[in-house]
């Protein structure tokens, strides 16, 4: 079983948690497909996805940019006309376009696959 080690078990909200993990990229990816954005708003408008504000770290999210940023995924310039201190502001590229269509392509295979396993469970042991 992917995860499993041998004489640990893992309680669900670890699973969810990683679950989540997986997500977060194509999520932020599509923000920004939608709309330039600074770090903290993009933390901010994760929750319509799902993700809690309080069990996510925003170093996760900082992180995930930063990768992004070198895998060529997107860019990002400093906001000189913000009120306050600069604020760095994160745009996708075609490259990082590119990349979240896959991404819909594979979740979408996923979701048909999960909507079976629970079918076949709602329909065998219940």
């Amino acid at each position: 079983m992917p995860g499993y080690r041998r004489g640990k078990s893992r309680p669900c909200h670890q699973r969810q948690r990683r679950g989540m993990r997986l997500i977060l990229r194509p999520s932020l990816l599509l923000l920004l497909a939608e709309k330039e954005s600074h770090g903290y708003e993009l933390f901010d408008q994760l929750s319509a996805f799902g993700f809690d504000p309080l069990r996510l770290d925003s170093s996760v999210v900082y992180r995930d940019l930063r990768d992004m940023e070198e895998l060529g995924l997107i860019d990002s310039y400093w906001d000189d006309d913000s009120k306050g201190p600069k604020r760095r502001v994160y745009r996708i590229l075609d490259e990082g376009s590119i990349y979240l269509a896959d991404w819909m392509n594979v979740l979408d295979i996923i979701q048909e696959q999960m909507n079976q396993l629970i079918n076949r469970y709602n329909t065998s042991l219940v």
